[in-house]
């Protein structure tokens, strides 16, 4: 097949560059390139801990006094020196000032770790939400996402100024795009907009992408180069193996979240999902829960987190060193972690080893006596995990079982995808994301789902970064969209006698009507091209209100009948305001779907003036925007 080649293929954005920042449950990250060379993305490599990353570490430390302090593994490191001199002194007589002051200021910084998924976990989620940090003090979490999102920002912008030979690029000179799980609901997409929006980025300038598409998007690009000779540099495996008009899935894994839609290549060289995005919590730190587990199996409940308040520094060295066994035993490199050649194990029965604090075991032994040791003997554990020379030894089963949880879940979502006749014909499954990288995880997929092809890009972790900035530049990349939900609006319809239930029935105007009816715009499951319109023609009921409501309502259920019924919910109220001296009127409100985030304008008929308009359900209180 032929390659088409770059210069075929022009960059659609209106600045000089598109940048995308990538926050992630585990790990953050950005990319950018320039709009003469698009394809060629740059990411910045850093150090994480025990390895060379592209991304750091989603940690973030703020001063007492809230200000920024720091973001990624310097969030993680000061933390936890100051976390380690404050133990140090508890320990100690010093009576140095300057020593004494460090100690009082540990717990009067916020540190937090791993906070992304209370956007998909919380069920009410507002613009005055709260978010605790590691040792429980409170802070709004709209104020926390936007500092992180404020520090990539100006990261990045640094990066792209040492690009330059000469000049300086500034904010205006750029498409930003924020990748979000296409799992979220609309709640969640619009606080991050509203976050991105409060770290300096312009609204006119933000895309979302939604983290399947990107992915989807990077692989149908990725092959593309720019070279005399028409040498590539990168795979083109996609390629080869997806041709126009098939369809194929995409498995999206990352460290919080599992996204599991279907796409197909189309006839012009487009993408079309084909099935909503499902999912649910099943990405990498659901193996760090099951580690948290066997702790408090053995020793009771909670005994990390108390633990992480008697001393942070050791419980988060403990993290990062399951982290570097997590990636090791995922990746490709044989190590220390797997090493069947120890004097505690023969060489047929390797163990993962894992390195835990003393201070931890101290710990555990005020409550057992006799330590971790003990513990493990009086446990269902015994004989399949041992601690010695400060390292809790996991047999290999043993530590293969902290992703079975995971892995089952996301095989019952894709199996679930799969079970739809209408992809018997889907023999591509691409796997994306940190967590896809994980041995575990491929081998049980490949082995549950024979039939179908496996494409694994090399740079797996990568791909929805990359193929952010691609969407930057190419935002028509996906010609259509299915609807995650059924969205539709309250109605007071005629009521049909033995179809409706009796207590709905309402009389108006002499008329029997039947009050609470969901009509529906968008059915979930619809496909719909981006920009599709739908207007609803709304009044107001009082001449001096100054304003038109129009409620839209959400379901999971593809037909919903009332808006009180279970799984409905009011999503938002969209407020027009009216201009003085334009009371009784009547506004044709204009909901366009099929973009990656729902967007209203409205129009006074009369008149055909337009009047901007945006949805927010952000308020604790009320969903509608004064």
């Amino acid at each position: 097949m032929a390659q088409q080649n770059l210069k075929d293929i022009k960059s659609k954005s209106t600045r000089p560059a598109v940048a995308a920042i990538d926050f992630g449950t585990t790990y953050s990250g950005f990319a950018f390139s320039w709009k003469h060379d698009w394809s060629k993305v740059q990411v910045i490599e850093n150090c994480s801990g025990n390895f060379l990353s592209m991304k750091v570490p989603t940690s973030l430390l703020l001063n007492p006094d809230k200000s920024f302090a720091a973001f990624g593994l310097q969030a993680d490191t000061n933390y936890t020196e100051m976390a380690e001199k404050n133990d140090s002194d508890s320990d100690s007589d010093s009576e140095d000032n300057g020593e004494k002051t460090r100690k009082e200021d540990y717990r009067n910084y916020y540190y937090f770790h791993r906070f992304k998924m209370l956007l998909h976990e919380n069920k009410k989620l507002h613009r005055n939400l709260m978010i605790k940090d590691v040792i429980g003090k409170e802070m709004k979490a709209m104020d926390v996402f936007s500092i992180c999102i404020k520090y990539l920002k100006n990261a990045m912008l640094s990066e792209m100024n040492l690009q330059l030979a000469e000049g300086q690029i500034i904010e205006n000179d750029i498409d930003f795009v924020l990748t979000v799980p296409a799992i979220w609901g609309d709640e969640a997409k619009l606080f991050m907009r509203e976050a991105a929006i409060k770290a300096g980025i312009k609204t006119n300038q933000l895309t979302l992408a939604l983290e399947p598409e990107a992915a989807s998007i990077y692989c149908q690009h990725m092959y593309l180069v720019d070279k005399k000779d028409g040498s590539s540099d990168e795979d083109d495996t996609f390629k080869r193996s997806v041709e126009k008009g098939q369809k194929y899935m995409v498995v999206d894994l990352g460290g919080g979240t599992a996204d599991i839609t279907v796409h197909k290549r189309t006839a012009d060289g487009t993408l079309e999902e084909l099935y909503p995005a499902t999912g649910g919590p099943l990405g990498g730190t659901s193996v760090d829960s099951e580690f948290e587990k066997i702790f408090e199996e053995i020793a009771g409940k909670d005994i990390l987190k108390s633990f992480a308040e008697e001393s942070m520094e050791d419980y988060l060295a403990m993290l990062r060193d399951f982290e570097a066994k997590k990636r090791d035993s995922s990746g490709a490199n044989k190590s220390d972690s797997l090493d069947a050649n120890k004097s505690d194990g023969p060489a047929q029965d390797p163990k993962v080893r894992i390195v835990i604090p003393l201070k931890l075991n101290n710990y555990i032994r005020e409550r057992i006596p006799g330590g971790i040791s003990k513990a493990l003997q009086m446990s269902n554990y015994k004989g399949s995990i041992t601690y010695n020379n400060y390292k809790l030894c996991l047999k290999l089963p043993i530590f293969q079982n902290l992703f079975q949880n995971a892995i089952a879940g996301i095989i019952k979502c894709v199996a679930k995808v799969l079970a739809n006749k209408d992809f018997d014909d889907v023999k591509n499954i691409i796997m994306v994301g940190g967590f896809s990288e994980c041995k575990f995880v491929q081998a049980a997929l490949r082995e549950k789902f024979k039939t179908r092809d496996f494409i694994i890009p090399a740079d797996a972790g990568l791909a929805i970064l990359k193929g952010a900035v691609y969407f930057g530049h190419l935002p028509n990349a996906i010609s259509r969209r299915a609807a995650r939900y059924t969205y539709g609006i309250q109605i007071c319809r005629k009521f049909k006698p033995g179809e409706d239930p009796e207590h709905k029935k309402i009389t108006v105007g002499g008329m029997e009507r039947c009050k609470d009816v969901l009509h529906p715009l968008v059915k979930r499951g619809e496909r719909i091209e981006p920009g599709c319109e739908y207007p609803v023609v709304c009044h107001s009921l009082k001449p001096s209100q100054g304003k038109i409501e129009c409620g839209i309502y959400v379901s999971k259920e593809v037909n919903p009948k009332f808006v009180d019924e279970e799984g409905c919910r009011l999503l938002c109220k969209v407020s027009v305001q009216l201009p003085p001296g334009v009371n009784n009127a009547e506004i044709e409100e204009i909901i366009t779907f099929g973009e990656t985030e729902i967007t209203f304008r409205a129009r006074q008929l009369e008149t055909g003036r337009l009047f901007e308009t945006t949805f927010d359900m952000l308020d604790e209180n009320s969903n509608s925007k004064k």
